[in-house]
C-alpha cells in the first residue's frame, strides 16, 4: 500500500494538508510532523476521515504540541526523555480515538539537541553516554512498544540520517543510532523491532560514512516491513520528487515488489509532483 506524508505539502495546519491530498484522490495519508497545534485538530481528522474515507498511519513527531519539543527516547536528560515518552503515550492513546494502526518512531540519539536544530545543522557540546543512552532507548522502546500491543497498533522502528555536514561537526563521530547497516544489526542484538527503512537516509548516510549504498540495500531492503521513499543528492536529505533514473528508485524498485511493502512517500512539492511520484513508484 502506498501512503503520502502530511509533510509532503507545507501549510500551517494539518487539516489543510489532508484535505488537499483527499481533494485529488490521496486517501493513504501518514501524518506527520511540520504543522502546527490548534485545539480543533482532532475532531478536523476525525470529519475529513468520515467525509473521504481516508486511510492514516502515523509518523514520529504527530500529533504536534502546543510547545515545540525534541524526542529523543535515548536522551540521558531527564526533562526531554520524560517528555518523550509521553509524547508516545499520547500519541497512541490519540491513535486509538482515530482507530489508527500502525506507527512509526526515529532511532535515537547520542546527543542533546535543540528543537531547532532537527535536521539541520547540529551545533552541541553535550555528548551522551553511548550505553547509558542505549539502556534509556530501550527501556523506553520496549514499553511504548507494550503499550502498542495493548492498543493493537503495530509498531516499527526508522533508521536516522547522517548527513556530511553533521559528521564533520561531529569531528567525524557518528552520534546517531541506526544509520546503515552496522549500526543497525547492532541495534538488533539489544532489540526487537520492525525496520522502517528510509531509503532517503539511507542513501545520505552511506555517502558520509564511504558505504555502498547498493550493499547496504541489499543487507537491509528486505527487512523492512515498510519504506520511506523521496530523492535526493546523496549529500542532504531534500525530500525531492522520484525520478526514474536515480540510485535510490533503482534501489527501492531492486528490493521490493510494491505489492509486499507498505510505502510512504516523503516527496515534498506540488499535488503534480506528488501524483507523479505515486505513479513512479507504482509502475
Amino acid at each position: 500500500m502506498i501512503y503520502v506524508s502530511s509533510s509532503c505539502l507545507k501549510n500551517k495546519y494539518i487539516v489543510e494538508t489532508v484535505r488537499q491530498l483527499a481533494e485529488h484522490g490521496i486517501k493513504n495519508i501518514e501524518l506527520s510532523g511540520g504543522t502546527e497545534y490548534y485545539d480543533d485538530l482532532e475532531n478536523d481528522l476525525k470529519r475529513q476521515q468520515r467525509i473521504y474515507g481516508l486511510n492514516y498511519t502515523c509518523h514520529a513527531y504527530f500529533p504536534p504540541h502546543k510547545n515545540d519539543i525534541v524526542v529523543n527516547l535515548a536522551s540521558c536528560n531527564d526533562d526531554i526523555y520524560r517528555e518523550s515518552i509521553q509524547h508516545y503515550k499520547d500519541c497512541i492513546a490519540f491513535l486509538n480515538r482515530l482507530e489508527i494502526r500502525t506507527l512509526s518512531i526515529h532511532a535515537g540519539f547520542f546527543i542533546e539537541i535543540s528543537s531547532d536544530e532537527i535536521g539541520k545543522l547540529i551545533k552541541t557540546n553535550t555528548i551522551y553516554n553511548k550505553e547509558n543512552s542505549y539502556e534509556r532507548f530501550i527501556c523506553a522502546y520496549e514499553n511504548i512498544r507494550e503499550l502498542c500491543l495493548q492498543n493493537d497498533i503495530r509498531l516499527y522502528l526508522e533508521n536516522n540520517v547522517l548527513s556530511e555536514e553533521n559528521y564533520r561537526q561531529f569531528r567525524y563521530r557518528n552520534y546517531l543510532m541506526m544509520t546503515d547497516s552496522g549500526t543497525i544489526a547492532e541495534m538488533k542484538k539489544k532489540l526487537e523491532f520492525n525496520l522502517l527503512l528510509d531509503y532517503g537516509h539511507l542513501y545520505v548516510s552511506s555517502g558520509t560514512l564511504g558505504l555502498s549504498f547498493q550493499e547496504e540495500c541489499e543487507k537491509l531492503g528486505r527487512e523492512a516491513g515498510w519504506i520511506h521513499v523521496s530523492d535526493n543528492n546523496g549529500v542532504k536529505d531534500l525530500h525531492l520528487p522520484l525520478n526514474q533514473k536515480s540510485e535510490i528508485m533503482k534501489e527501492v524498485k531492486r528490493n521490493h515488489r510494491i505489492e509486499d511493502v507498505n510505502i510512504t512517500l516523503e516527496t515534498v512539492g506540488t499535488i503534480k509532483e506528488i501524483s507523479d511520484s505515486i505513479h513512479l513508484i507504482s509502475g
